[in-house]
């Protein structure tokens, strides 16, 4: 079964990133929505899904910009991509995944453990979204000491609110 990710989607999430100009003159944001669209959890884990991702932007990236890793954002600016750059982008279109799953026990369970092994906050980011229920008010509030201290606040101040 393909996950209900639609190419405007992984271009929302782009285009911060990669800016207009690169994600409009390549197939990069229909390569990427191919491999997430793909994605089935009886398949694949959570990490292998990131690992596809993470080599499909960082394998295209690299040769639409012919290895510079510099894209031309929307603000006119020049951005030399880092590695830093490259895992935040990827989890941000993990996060579509992670947005689109069904908010039950066995869904909690994968994200949960995906949160705890790996550095995703788009994984805390759902889980603080749509798991509440899920949590005592201490493990919750532990989930949002969690995200304060390791994310710089530009990366959740549009949504963690409490």
């Amino acid at each position: 079964m393909a996950m209900p990710i639609e190419v405007k989607d992984v271009e929302r999430v782009l285009r911060p990133w990669l800016g207009s100009l690169l994600l409009t003159s390549s197939t990069l944001v229909a390569d990427v929505a191919c491999v997430v669209m793909e994605y089935a959890p009886y398949r694949h884990t959570f990490a292998q899904l990131r690992d596809c991702i993470s080599h499909e932007l960082l394998t295209g990236i690299n040769r639409i910009t012919g290895g510079s890793m510099c894209v031309v954002q929307d603000n006119y600016r020049t951005k030399r991509l880092t590695l830093q750059d490259m895992q935040s982008m990827t989890d941000d279109v993990i996060g579509l995944v992670f947005d689109a799953l069904t908010p039950f026990s066995a869904n909690f369970t994968k994200l949960n453990e995906y949160a705890l092994h790996e550095e995703s906050l788009a994984a805390m980011r759902v889980l603080y979204q749509k798991y509440r229920s899920f949590f005592s008010d201490e493990q919750y509030a532990f989930l949002i000491k969690m995200i304060r201290s390791i994310y710089p606040p530009e990366r959740y101040v549009m949504w963690l609110k409490a």
